[in-house]
């Protein structure tokens, strides 16, 4: 398959232009941001969604839609986890960019994900610019598999209420601290989806074992919602498949459903024509 390489300064970083653009590493200082490829890849015996029939690792993005629905307005279906984790990219890197763009035709947009580096810092940007004749309706979550096991301390913002998809139900988690001792409490063998609703600021902040420190900086009001990906060898429930892995995802709407968001109210979108673009911003400190 495909790779791009780079080292600038202390980031390390591979992309595969054929597999949606995956950002398959991210280091910096020679330690992983990112969940790493398995040595092996079957697919499970049951059905756990398309998603789970390619390698889960590293870095993808979702667009228009994280879970599998139909597209508002239209009778087109969104495939799990997206559209764009499917697809072929245009990759390349310009000074200290990569640059990863493609297009798509559910919905008929082009999107770009720039990675610009720096000393320590990484910034994500991205732009969907809308091809269509109509008003583009969307969500985009990152999805950053990151090492559950090597995640020693972590910080969320303030939030009114917390939702554990798995189960349907609020959870009477009321603050962070409340929440981290939750996390750290599930057993192996266990998998959790939460969402953090209505947070009062935009910062994640998180300890990796191999000592380095990472903020998270986002809009709250563009990302009301933190989703919170918590596997501890849980999922899928086959024996030689279990990962552990936790992602900590900003959403744009109240869940990462795009077909509920949109009856809500609560999503992104782009005119006609018009290009939209944003960014969230990560900043890496050694301790």
């Amino acid at each position: 398959m495909n790779t791009i390489k780079a080292n600038i300064g202390n980031w390390n970083v591979e992309c595969l232009p054929d597999d949606g653009a995956r950002i398959s590493v991210l280091q910096y200082a020679g330690k992983d941001l990112l969940s790493v490829k398995p040595f092996e890849f079957n697919l499970p015996d049951k059905f756990y969604g398309e998603f789970e029939t390619r390698p889960v690792y590293g870095y993808d993005d979702c667009f228009p839609t994280v879970d599998p629905c139909q597209y508002p307005g239209s009778k087109l279906l969104c495939r799990d986890h997206g559209e764009l984790c499917w697809q072929k990219w245009q990759v390349q890197f310009k000074g200290n960019s990569l640059i990863c763009v493609t297009e798509s035709h559910v919905p008929t947009m082009k999107f770009s994900r720039t990675l610009e580096f720096s000393e320590n810092n990484l910034k994500w940007k991205f732009e969907v610019s809308n091809l269509s004749r109509n008003i583009l309706p969307f969500l985009h979550v990152m999805h950053p598999l990151m090492p559950l096991k090597e995640i020693q301390r972590l910080r969320f913002p303030k939030y009114t209420h917390i939702v554990n998809e798995n189960k349907s139900v609020d959870l009477d988690l009321t603050s962070s601290e409340k929440l981290i001792k939750y996390l750290t409490g599930l057993k192996s063998g266990s998998y959790e989806m939460f969402f953090l609703k209505n947070v009062f600021n935009g910062n994640i902040e998180l300890d990796f074992s191999n000592g380095l420190n990472l903020q998270i900086d986002y809009s709250p009001e563009m990302f009301p919602t933190i989703g919170i990906w918590w596997n501890n060898y849980g999922y899928p429930d086959q024996e030689g498949l279990r990962r552990c892995e936790c992602a900590f995802e900003p959403i744009p709407g109240s869940n990462s459903n795009l077909s509920d968001c949109f009856k809500e109210g609560h999503y992104l979108k782009t005119e006609s024509g018009e290009t939209r673009g944003w960014e969230i911003n990560w900043t890496i400190q050694q301790f």
